[in-house]
């Protein structure tokens, strides 16, 4: 019997310090996402620049995840910019909203940016020194979700640590070796 619960005990323990692994590399994972976005390119290198608006438009697209009869009442809505820009003495035109191709930009999103840019004749993009043809209206279009559910991963294994610290360095009976008896 006692070898049964050693056994169970120790498949515990190791389904926990499995589980506790695994926590982190998804966290590893979740915040290595939005850091490789960043230093892609050197992207945190990029210069501003002040790009002419040439072209503003909404555009409404099918949606692809609908049937054909529900994509026609909700379509999806896309902002289609095109603006020119001078680097280096050249004169460049871009299209580039963001560089983070998995990003999904939702329709409320182009809906605003077409709102803010419909009647405007400038804008700030970010300009690739290496490759001034390649610019962006957004420096860093990471996704937040990533980093949050990073930092969620951590708290757990964190805090087991934490707690198994502080029963290392304060025992059970650290309380009561403070308590000194007179004789």
């Amino acid at each position: 019997m006692r070898l049964l619960i050693k056994i169970i005990y120790i498949f515990g323990i190791a389904t926990m310090f499995v589980f506790l692994i695994l926590l982190v590399v998804m966290a590893c994972y979740s915040l290595y996402k939005p850091i490789s976005l960043i230093t892609e390119n050197h992207r945190y290198q990029w210069e501003e620049s002040k790009a002419a608006i040439q072209k503003v438009e909404l555009e409404s697209l099918p949606n692809p995840a609908m049937t054909k009869e529900a994509s026609m009442v909700f379509p999806l809505d896309e902002c289609k910019i095109q603006y020119a820009y001078q680097y280096g003495g050249e004169y460049y035109t871009n299209t580039q909203i963001g560089l983070n191709k998995a990003k999904d930009y939702t329709s409320r999103f182009h809906n605003e940016l077409y709102l803010k840019l419909k009647d405007k004749h400038q804008v700030t993009v970010y300009v690739n020194p290496k490759n001034p043809s390649q610019s962006s209206l957004l420096k860093y279009d990471i996704d937040l979700k990533d980093i949050g559910a990073g930092i969620a991963f951590l708290i757990f294994p964190l805090l087991l640590l934490h707690w198994v610290y502080i029963s290392k360095k304060h025992p059970a009976r650290y309380l009561a070796d403070q308590i000194h008896v007179v004789s």
